[in-house]
């Protein structure tokens, strides 16, 4: 780590293409120092060059669990909608150097009492299969499915199949996917379930796990845009005091990722309302607080919330960005 700082400098030692969409990238220490260890879940913050010329960060989650190899493997997709981070790595090359924090954790993986359920959904197998190989390491049972558009656009498909995991091809129709209902009918003490991947995916196995019984706190998922949408949830209007924009969310948006698609560059790390990097000031309106990172007395208070997970209580909100 560079001094005084969690930063990480680190070596890609290899690129290989998975599918014609994501690439894998085995990452060593620049220094030779080793590796920070790590849980399965857990995620880098890598330091990537925007397409408007700005630095920026992407969390990436980790593929592989710690081990003797001493080596970080993260797989990245290709956004072509995206602000140009996906992008800039997919043009990292073997030998490039990449500044990245030190892996963080929060999508712990729980073993619980009964063989946990682990369901992925494209590029949210990462955390997954990192799970599933720490629990096949260790010669602990768990059930694993994985969903993706077809057979080509899986990756990692012959680990999941070797770990035993079961595919779901759904041509891009979620109604040829997977059977929730069935997947899910039978939720049982001290069984856990993690799911990773597209909002929609999420959203579904959320909703029907929880329709089905499942207790609150024995469900864990991990999402790339924002919180989940909430019954009753509505768009609103925010306008940033310093670059002057007015800007609508709509329900099944997150305030985070329409600030970074008007090109605003905001800050932010987990997507998940856990870390604060993504927290502003708030000038006018009411938030709809939804993070795990303010303390009660800052959310009473009204001045600040988390661009990530947060939404408004008012139709309109105004940001001291």
């Amino acid at each position: 780590m560079s001094a005084a700082t969690d930063m990480l400098e680190l070596v890609v030692a290899s690129v290989t293409s998975l599918t014609p969409a994501i690439k894998a990238f085995v990452l060593r220490s620049a220094n030779g120092e080793p590796l920070p260890p790590f849980a399965p879940g857990a995620h880098l913050g890598v330091q990537v060059m925007q397409a408007n010329g700005h630095a920026g960060q992407r969390a990436y989650s980790l593929a592989r669990p710690h081990g003797a190899a001493d080596c970080y493997e993260i797989a990245v997709l290709h956004e072509p909608q995206g602000a140009g981070g996906s992008a800039w790595m997919h043009d990292v090359r073997e030998g490039a150097v990449l500044t990245s924090h030190a892996p963080r954790n929060d999508f712990a993986l729980h073993r619980g009492d009964v063989a946990p359920l682990l369901v992925a959904g494209g590029i949210g197998i990462t955390p997954l299969l990192c799970m599933a190989r720490a629990l096949a390491a260790e010669g602990q049972a768990f059930e694993f499915v994985y969903a993706t558009r077809s057979e080509e656009a899986t990756a990692y498909l012959h680990e999941v199949r070797a770990l035993g995991g079961t595919m779901v091809h759904d041509g891009g129709d979620p109604s040829r996917g997977i059977d929730l209902r069935a997947l899910l009918a039978a939720p049982a003490a001290g069984r856990h379930l993690h799911v990773c991947g597209p909002r929609g995916l999420v959203q579904a196995v959320v909703d029907t796990a929880r329709e089905l019984g499942w207790p609150g706190d024995h469900v864990h998922f991990e999402l790339f845009a924002g919180a989940l949408e909430q019954t009753g949830d509505k768009a609103f209007e925010v306008r940033t005091l310093r670059s002057g924009r007015t800007l609508t969310v709509r329900p099944e948006q997150s305030l985070l990722d329409v600030l970074i698609a008007a090109g605003l560059d905001p800050l932010y790390d987990c997507r998940q309302g856990d870390c604060g990097v993504c927290a502003v000031d708030v000038a006018e309106g009411v938030p709809d607080h939804r993070d795990h990172n303010l303390s009660p007395r800052e959310k009473a208070g009204g001045k600040t919330l988390c661009t990530c997970v947060s939404r408004a209580k008012t139709p309109v909100l105004v940001l001291d960005i």
